[in-house]
């Protein structure tokens, strides 16, 4: 799923957020609204088909950069699965992962 398509499955209504996302983005600060505005304005970064899911990056209106884990398996809905503030020694520019160092 593309992510004009996930935006669109918000727009109607068909999405869900799981408690996970709640507490995860409470314990950083991040609000529901929060993870839809990053979807609305920000771009995936990670594709997972595997699972069905992506990893979006976003802005909070005060510029702090999060991401959001989507799953779009049941293909009429969506769901937000979880919200995180990247970690500078995980990202680069909070949208390229680092690599590992052996």
């Amino acid at each position: 799923m593309e992510i004009e398509e996930i935006r669109a499955t918000i727009r109607r209504g068909a999405y869900f957020v799981t408690d996970h996302a709640i507490s995860e983005g409470f314990k950083e600060g991040i609000s529901v609204a929060d993870m839809l505005e990053a979807i609305a304005k920000g771009k995936v970064i990670e594709r997972y088909p595997e699972r069905e899911r992506c990893l979006v990056y976003g802005r909070r209106n005060d510029g702090l950069s999060i991401h959001v884990v989507i799953d779009y398996a049941p293909k009429s809905s969506v769901e937000i699965v979880t919200t995180y503030i990247p970690q500078r020694q995980q990202w680069i520019k909070d949208q390229r992962r680092k690599k590992r160092k052996r």
